[in-house]
């Protein structure tokens, strides 16, 4: 044979960016947006056009908020997780309850949890 058939990929060969990579990313992202928000802020200082500054300080005012969400996304991820294994841990712990078991605060409390 000539010529070599090309290797299918398949999903498990597709490398995913692992967790600190993406931290990593965040953090760059996050030290540049910093960079970017002091460099924006000096010009505005420095700019005699009052427009000019009302734009400036918007633009600083945008990327400040970009830096909140990429700051936070973390925090919340995490409380995602931890809500995440509290279900499992209830699920687990009412699988094999009979409704004797499930009454009074905790059948109120699970009941409002919808489980």
């Amino acid at each position: 044979m000539l010529f070599k058939k090309p290797k299918q990929r398949s999903d498990l060969d597709i490398k995913q960016p692992s967790l600190e990579t993406k931290e990593s990313q965040d953090d760059k992202v996050n030290k540049l947006l910093g960079i970017t928000i002091a460099a924006v802020n000096t010009t505005k200082d420095l700019v005699p056009i009052a427009l000019a500054k009302d734009i400036l300080g918007t633009i600083a005012n945008i990327l400040t908020i970009a830096q909140s969400v990429i700051k936070n996304k973390s925090d919340f991820l995490a409380i995602v997780d931890k809500c995440e294994a509290i279900r499992r841990v209830l699920t687990r712990a009412i699988k094999d309850a009979t409704p004797e078991n499930l009454r009074g605060p905790l059948g109120g409390a699970l009941s409002e949890l919808h489980m």
